[in-house]
């Protein structure tokens, strides 16, 4: 049998959680970050639920770097609520755009952030999107709705 060496014990953290950690401490602050992860239903190496003192624990042990304000603009990053407020639309309606695939986005894991590159922001074909959706209602499907035209003067659905 294998004695531990040095530093070694049965309560390390899962080496993908530590690799989770790795990429988001470039994105967001400890305790951002410990939301993630106990959402995601990540726990310590113990067994616990993640706090922001845990995590950076674990981002020192790791030599991993802390987050730095501005360090995910400067790489083009923007959130999706930034995105929404860039493509002057609800952020409801980014998270749809990503869905249907009209806007290219990544995310981590179940929990994390969107990650959309400002660039894609800048596409034409995004930008239409957007604006179309911008202006779409949707249909209830029932007949006997009404419906007010701009000047609040209601009218049956056609």
């Amino acid at each position: 049998m294998r004695k531990n060496r040095t530093g070694e014990h049965r309560w390390s953290t899962a080496a993908d959680v530590v690799d989770l950690v790795r990429v988001l401490a470039r994105q967001m602050p400890d305790s951002t970050i410990a939301a993630v992860l106990n959402r995601a239903s990540k726990s310590t190496g113990r067994g616990n639920s993640w706090t922001r003192v845990r995590v950076r624990s674990l981002r020192n042990q790791h030599a991993i770097a802390a987050y730095r304000e501005g360090e995910r603009a400067e790489r083009g990053d923007v959130t999706l609520d930034e995105a929404a407020t860039a493509l002057k639309v609800s952020p409801s309606t980014v998270r749809r755009l990503i869905e249907e695939q009209s806007l290219p986005a990544q995310r981590l894991c179940k929990g994390a952030p969107w990650m959309i590159k400002a660039v894609d922001l800048e596409h034409p074909d995004v930008k239409r999107a957007a604006h179309a959706r911008r202006f779409r209602r949707p249909s209830s499907g029932d007949p006997g709705q009404k419906s007010f035209n701009s000047k609040g003067v209601a009218r049956w659905a056609v």
